[in-house]
């Protein structure tokens, strides 16, 4: 029963906000479709995964399209619309407000992903890049339902992994060390070859007269015993190292609070 509860109240709000507009002093759901872009059905689904995320880790999880940002914000930039949304409708969790928002503008096709309180600490700047990554294909295609579900999953796993106090960032990323150890056998591989291919050589030169008296004129020496031997043999091991600093990381929080990501679609 409390289930259907929510899913009717997620369809209601879906109804009230495919308007075209955000009407002043509105509490916004988790999911505010103004821009009509979803069905009400779509809707009320992300409605409750979103509601599910944010209340598991404490983190609002939110969404929001509109015809076009410039109408939130005199600042001329999505962020700023962005920002200014969460803040006039009180988004966020907790005693310090703490969530994400994803704005998609439809005009222009601008978005504006920002962070806020533990958001900014769960979703890094390199997180966002990640994140974004999950979204925009989709919506190049214009599947909307499929961009925003993505969104939502992808999150879960960042605020997830930010509780195990491993918050996506440059240098702890898995694919980021995967890819630095292919790079690093990569260029040993090459060095060996390099080096490999240098020895080949010289074995082929010393090849062609195996014996030390084979370089002498003949009567020029007289050998009474003959003895060839590995003298030395000089080893050259050459360390690649990786500085994970010159990556960057963390998160940038702005004057106001919120750190942020923005592009086209």
């Amino acid at each position: 029963m409390k289930k259907l509860c929510a899913l009717l109240l997620a369809a209601l709000a879906a109804a009230l906000f495919c308007t075209g507009a955000l009407a002043a002093g509105t509490q916004l759901g988790y999911v505010t479709d103004a821009a009509g872009v979803l069905t009400q059905a779509q809707a009320a689904a992300l409605e409750q995964k979103a509601r599910e995320i944010s209340e598991q880790y404490g983190c609002g999880v939110y969404i929001v399209t509109v015809d076009d940002y410039a109408d939130y914000s005199d600042a001329g930039d999505v962020s700023a619309a962005a920002q200014e949304i969460y803040t006039k409708y009180g988004l966020g969790l907790g005693d310090d407000a703490s969530g994400e928002l994803l704005l998609l503008s439809m005009s222009r096709r601008d978005y504006a992903l920002i962070a806020f309180g533990y958001g900014n600490t769960a979703f890094t700047d390199y997180g966002k890049d990640r994140l974004a990554d999950e979204f925009l294909d989709n919506f190049g295609d214009d599947d909307w339902f499929g961009g925003f579900s993505d969104y939502l999953t992808k999150s879960a796993g960042m605020l997830e992994t930010a509780k195990a106090g491993k918050p996506l960032d440059a240098g702890s990323d898995g694919k980021t060390a995967v890819l630095g150890a292919v790079i690093s056998f990569a260029l040993g591989a090459l060095l060996a070859l390099i080096v490999c291919s240098i020895l080949k050589k010289s074995m082929e030169s010393v090849g062609k007269k195996s014996e030390a008296n084979a370089y002498l004129a003949p009567g020029s020496v007289t050998f009474t015993d003959r003895e060839d031997a590995l003298v030395n043999v000089t080893e050259t091991r050459v360390k690649i190292q990786r500085n994970d600093s010159d990556s960057g990381g963390g998160t940038t929080v702005n004057s106001g609070g919120f750190s942020e990501k923005s592009g086209k679609f």
